[in-house]
């Protein structure tokens, strides 16, 4: 997922402007950008510590040249790069997807015909790279894209730029320790067999979500990749014996590339048109709309510091406008190390002042009853009971001026989430965006018609989880069961609860008194007005979930 660009960040890159970060690595920071004419690209940013180093320098410059020349369906191309500027930078082709790290650990292992894809296509790219006389040395799943038509393979090329200033670093060793080859680990000269090996760790974590090597510090996985025999539990048969195959320790004993290709194929479905479960489908989907939708709201930056720099921007980008500063509240939350907040939109804040002045009035309604009841059964002068009955007038007029107040901003607020769940998952929602509005209003519907509307924003809001595309949905159905509740007792919420009983000639003729007093039916409304307590926290917690979802779901 991408996140908000930070003070420091270049808003440029060459012709290509920035938009957000798509993550990092031991080379530097990805950046999610758009060309001139309009094209999405992943700009890779060298470190400066690494841009300072002559013998990078040069040879980065060498291996995107030779980067350039690698084509192929299953590897990320390389469109642009400029290794002369101060910090040396490439773009490549973007990918709207997650990478087979993020999938599989947030949504578990792929299933056969899925991982027997997954493998063919990044034979196929391990192939492109090799027949350019490249060799990858750093397959691992953060390192392989998951497109909607197959896999896609990414900085290969680099890897070799890195190695050949690892002796300056404090790694001498290249890759990462539980994908890595044991000729590569032991520091030998590496070649084709050593990214066949690579290809087998990572079919064996696309099955089994897990390392065959397991995990831990890294001195104990770098044994267990030279010495040890893969742990190869939970790869389905068909595939057990390739990988094995693969994770031969010695490299001559390895299958080709082209040997992987054949039997991953024959594994494959013949209909490769949705490679992936439905739930990758959709992550892509909605990976495609917030890459666009970056594009166009660009979020604000997350954490404090000097501020933003431009680097290198082409001459039509030399007047754009800086991006905007973190809020304050969240650059002191990021030096306490808390997560920033979302701002709330104004209709958002003004739904939880009038929940609290509607409560506020109803407690108050509840308190005068009460103050009042320690003598009901008396009878009052006229002139009492009118300052009670006037009392009670003012606290109604008010609740009913508060409910009228909640009713028209909670529509707006609606209907609001409702247009923001249409960017996050376009075409996909019941009703059109009206509806969050007339479904309130249309007799019988609406005792349904709004919780269907909620359901779909619920869904399209939420955040990709382990369990599901659904976020626990428990504070939605409890805030729709409070407000049913509410609305089919509405009537009973109103009964006249000062109520005259009788009147009555007492003490002298100029004197007429009147009986206060508790019935049933003042019971019930007052009971009414205390479940607006924990309706409105309900409603309050559930707004503010809602709205927090979206905003972070549109920030990454």
């Amino acid at each position: 997922m991408a996140d908000p660009l930070r003070d420091g960040d270049s808003l440029h890159m060459g012709p290509y402007r920035l938009h957000a970060r798509l993550g990092g690595g031991g080379m530097g920071q990805v950046f999610l950008g758009r060309s001139p004419g309009g094209r999405l690209v992943a700009v890779k940013v060298v470190r400066a510590e690494l841009a300072d180093n002559a013998d990078f320098w040069r040879r980065f410059a060498s291996e995107v040249e030779a980067a350039r020349k690698v084509g192929g369906f299953y590897t990320a191309q390389v469109v642009d790069a400029d290794t002369d500027a101060a910090q040396p930078w490439l773009a490549t082709a973007y990918i709207p997807g997650p990478s087979l790290h993020q999938a599989i650990e947030e949504h578990g292992p792929l299933p056969l015909e899925s991982a027997a894809v997954l493998g063919a296509g990044l034979a196929e790219g391990l192939a492109a790279v090799h027949a350019c006389e490249m060799v990858h040395r750093d397959l691992k799943p953060a390192n392989v894209i998951l497109a909607e038509d197959g896999p896609r393979l990414i900085d290969f090329g680099i890897a070799r730029a890195l190695d050949a200033t690892s002796h300056t670093q404090t790694s001498t060793v290249l890759g990462t320790a539980a994908f890595m080859s044991p000729e590569q680990a032991m520091a030998q000269k590496v070649g084709p067999p050593s990214d066949v090996f690579s290809l087998g760790c990572v079919l064996a974590f696309a099955s089994t979500g897990r390392s065959p090597f397991g995990t831990g510090p890294v001195h104990a996985v770098v044994f267990r990749v030279v010495h040890a025999d893969p742990d190869l539990r939970g790869v389905p048969a068909p595939l057990a014996a390739l990988v094995a195959a693969c994770l031969a320790k010695d490299p001559a004993a390895r299958p080709s590339l082209e040997q992987v290709l054949t039997h991953l194929t024959a594994l494959a479905s013949p209909d490769q048109g949705q490679w992936l479960p439905e739930v990758l489908t959709q992550v892509i989907a909605e990976r495609r709309t917030l890459a666009l939708t970056a594009l166009h709201h660009p979020a604000p930056a997350t954490d404090g510091g000097g501020p933003r720099t431009v680097g290198s921007p082409s001459p039509g980008h030399a007047d754009q406008a800086r991006a905007p500063q973190p809020l304050l509240v969240n650059e002191r939350r990021h030096m306490r190390g808390g997560a920033p907040l979302h701002p709330a939109a104004g209709y958002q804040i003004a739904v939880y002042v009038l929940l609290a002045l509607f409560t506020l009035a109803s407690v108050s309604i509840v308190v005068h009853q009460f103050d009042v009841a320690d003598d009901a059964g008396r009878w009052y002068k006229v002139e009492v009971y009118d300052e009670i009955k006037t009392v009670s007038m003012i606290m109604l007029v008010a609740q009913v001026v508060f409910g009228l107040g909640l009713t028209a901003c909670w529509l707006f607020w609606f209907f609001q989430i409702r247009v923001v769940a249409e960017r996050l998952a376009p075409g996909r929602l019941r009703y059109r965006p009206s509806m969050a509005v007339y479904g309130w209003f249309i007799p019988i519907g609406n005792l349904w018609l709004p919780k269907q509307i909620a359901d779909d924003i619920w869904h399209a809001s939420s955040p990709p989880g382990r369990s599901g595309t659904t976020a626990p949905a428990g504070l939605l159905h409890t805030w729709w069961a409070l407000w049913l509740v509410t609305f089919l007792t509405w009537p009973l919420f109103w009964i006249e609860w000062t109520t005259l009983l009788s009147e009555h000639n007492r003490m002298t003729d100029d004197d007429i008194y009147r009986m206060y007093e508790f019935t049933p039916d003042i019971w019930v409304s007052l009971a009414l007005h205390v479940l607006v307590v924990p309706t409105a926290i309900v409603t309050a917690r559930f707004v503010r979930r809602l709205s927090a979802m979206q905003a972070a779901k549109l920030n990454s």
